[in-house]
């Protein structure tokens, strides 16, 4: 009898001092914004989606659903904060916490990002989420971001069509070689790697006694790509396939494109600007305000490419 009083203060004290379950919408998501401070993410999930599940109609669940996917970014989800972001795009469709988003998303993508010689499809991901950010809200202080990380994945991207072109090189492929080449600076010229391939192309012209071409190719490292390790070469090459005639005139470029059949522009979400103006934008913006209407959602600090410990999703949340 004793012992069975016992147990039952016992189970009365443990139930005394179990945590009171939130009451009230604001109540969880006080709860649930602490734990994302605090860095008990998973924790965050739950109380936002409990948020959500109880009070699907309050004044927080759209900041619920925003945070549930940036604590998943944080707690290193990526496949899980890319689904939540893209659910709230859906749901959200004028929100003012859409460039946020697509930035967000952008970074997600990008942190799954393979060195040049593998799959490039997360590349090409963040590539894609930072157009759409631009093209979208061109105007948002995340566009200008976007902008600046839209580089590295240009970069990254344009190295991987350089090595494939390096193999059919190397494997006497001077055909499919010319094709990668070709595109690759169709497509982005912007890039250092750029200056590379123009001048990798120059060789292949000159190995193969197509010496006009091989002209126009040289000639175009100098005119784009005028401060490139190979500009240097590049002059010599070109000086000595002109011998006493004068160089050419105008955009060499545009001049082999056309030759080529290679005249169609492949479109950038970028603001149209001279390619050494764009090499000389920072990685890293400065910090600023936030998106309209996103209180606390300040431009990253941290100097980082996928930094968590401040930016966008940090400070008082």
């Amino acid at each position: 009898m004793h012992r069975r009083f016992a147990l039952v203060l016992t189970l009365l004290a443990a139930a005394g001092c179990a945590p009171k379950k939130p009451g009230s919408a604001n109540e969880y998501f006080k709860l649930a914004s602490s734990n994302l401070r605090e860095g008990s993410y998973n924790q965050a999930v739950d109380n936002y989606r409990n948020l959500l599940d109880e009070y699907p109609f309050s004044e927080y669940s759209e900041e619920a659903e925003l945070k549930i996917g940036i604590a998943q970014y944080k707690n290193q989800q990526c496949p899980e904060a890319t689904a939540a972001f893209t659910d709230f795009q859906r749901r959200h469709p004028t929100s003012s916490y859409l460039p946020l988003v697509g930035y967000l998303l952008g970074q997600c993508a990008e942190e799954q990002m393979r060195p040049s010689d593998r799959d490039q499809s997360a590349a090409q991901n963040a590539h894609a989420y930072y157009q759409a950010l631009i093209q979208q809200h061109p105007t948002s202080p995340y566009a200008e971001l976007a902008r600046q990380r839209l580089e590295s994945c240009r970069s990254t991207l344009a190295d991987h069509e350089l090595l494939i072109a390096e193999y059919y090189t190397k494997h006497d492929n001077k055909k499919a070689a010319e094709t990668r080449l070709l595109d690759l600076i169709n497509r982005f010229n912007d890039t250092d790697v750029a200056g590379d391939a123009l001048y990798q192309l120059g060789e292949l012209y000159r190995q193969t006694n197509q010496s006009d071409k091989a002209i126009l190719a040289f000639a175009a490292v100098k005119y784009y790509h005028p401060d490139h390790e190979d500009a240097p070469r590049a002059q010599r090459e070109l000086e000595e396939l002109l011998g006493d005639e004068p160089p050419p005139t105008g955009d060499p470029l545009a001049v082999l494109k056309a030759e080529t059949g290679r005249t169609r522009t492949i479109a950038i979400a970028q603001n149209p600007r001279p390619v050494q103006d764009q090499k000389q934008q920072a990685r890293r913006g400065p910090g600023g305000p936030g998106a309209p209407g996103g209180a606390g959602f300040g431009l990253p600090q941290n100097t980082g490419p996928f930094g968590r410990g401040s930016g966008p999703y940090g400070g008082r949340y």
